[in-house]
């Protein structure tokens, strides 16, 4: 299965590409849009939390719905109205539809940094979207690969019933739902990057490899694949329901081995030399982390927030950037390799992450200021060097 080459099916091929390059394939604006919302929304919060005159509004729960429903979304969305087309064969939601949707999105985002955080148009704007997206995406799916990739399907249909429970809280009808939305969703995240992680990172590492002059064989191991699967699952639940004791830490902590172990079959530490290849891994890493985190919450031996952090600003922020920066060079036409300027960006969103986990592990908001700060300039570094790329024609051109 493809999910990052440059080839087109020939039925896509033979459609006209819309006029203006942004609105030809979905991860052109959503990607772009993901690494703006990624600067603003965090750096507000970072502000917000240390200056302590911003308004209200801006607390820990605006926090984690933008960076979850936000800016992670945007990215699940340029990566499906990518993916799915190569899936099926079909051609790329583009045009007017492909505008629709981002507005719908676009047009959520502005309302959440209004002061109508209480109001029901910003509830119905931003739940609209996730719908939208899943209505854009689910017939190709079901028609053409139900069987392997439906779950996206289920784990969109998850995120926005999350979404809905956080603006029950946040419109006062429902009480206490804000966070177990954030935890919900961040767990569904978790599940996604098993299991798409788990197809592209080994192909793109013997792919990366091959190219690099450093083939590498990766043997499948469908087994380790399905327990890896289970156990995270099944802590990723304990952990967003808010479960502790030594079930849910053993449960973790077999989640953490058998991912580690499967980690290490896909042989990441030979594409140190392969920045595009290395960063996946590391964002698979992360997921490790988070889940030996759990089992150490489980035990109170950490803060629970380390949990969050580890899966937010690591396994998400890192994955994210690397599917983005390689898939958007793939889909352009343009050669697969990350330049000083993405080396740097790389870096600088793991050691935010590193930064912030620290700082809720060991209780050190003074790290909480230059983590924010890392992790968004890694994203503004993504935007600077990608926003050209993004809104130009492929140089090949190809249509995409």
């Amino acid at each position: 299965m493809n999910h990052g080459t440059t080839a087109t099916p020939a039925s896509a091929r033979e459609q006209t590409d819309f006029p203006v390059p942004l609105f030809r394939y979905g991860f052109r604006p959503f990607f772009l849009g993901a690494g703006v919302q990624a600067v603003i929304a965090l750096m507000l919060w970072v502000h917000a939390w240390h200056d302590g005159g911003m308004p209200a509004r801006f607390d820990v729960l605006w926090h984690g719905h933008e960076l979850a429903f936000g800016f992670t979304t945007a990215a699940l969305a340029g990566f499906v109205l990518t993916a799915v087309p190569n899936w099926t064969a079909t051609g790329p939601v583009q045009g007017a539809k492909l505008i629709l949707l981002f507005a719908i999105w676009l047009a959520a985002r502005v309302l959440a940094f209004l002061p109508i955080e209480h109001s029901p148009l910003f509830a119905v704007v931003d739940i609209a979207f996730l719908p939208a997206l899943a209505a854009f995406v689910a017939p190709g799916i079901f028609a053409r690969s139900a069987r392997r990739n439906g779950v996206l399907v289920a784990c969109m249909a998850g995120l926005s019933a999350l979404n809905m429970l956080w603006h029950g809280e946040r419109t006062g009808m429902l009480a206490g739902g804000g966070i177990a939305a954030i935890h919900g969703a961040l767990a569904v995240f978790a599940v996604m990057i098993a299991i798409v992680g788990g197809r592209i990172v080994p192909a793109f590492t013997l792919g990366g490899m091959r190219m690099a002059g450093h083939p590498v064989v990766i043997t499948p191991a469908p087994r380790l694949d399905g327990i890896a699967l289970a156990f995270l699952a099944a802590a990723m639940l304990a952990w967003a329901i808010d479960l502790h004791g030594p079930l849910v830490a053993a449960v973790a902590g077999g989640a953490t081995i058998a991912n580690a172990w499967r980690l290490a079959r896909w042989q990441g530490w030979r594409s140190f030399g392969v920045p595009l290849v290395a960063v996946l891994h590391l964002g698979y890493a992360w997921l490790v982390v988070a889940l030996a985190l759990i089992a150490l919450a489980a035990l109170d031996v950490v803060a629970p927030a380390s949990v969050t952090h580890a899966l937010g600003s690591g396994a998400v922020g890192t994955m994210v950037l690397a599917v983005m920066s390689r898939a958007a060079l793939g889909h352009t036409g343009r050669e697969l390799v990350a330049g000083w300027p993405m080396v740097l960006a790389y870096g600088l969103v793991v050691v935010g992450a590193a930064l912030r986990v620290a700082s809720a592990a060991l209780g050190w908001p003074l790290l909480i200021m230059p983590s924010g700060v890392s992790w968004s300039a890694g994203f503004a570094m993504f935007v600077v060097v990608y926003t050209p790329i993004l809104l130009r024609a492929r140089p090949d051109g190809r249509r995409g």
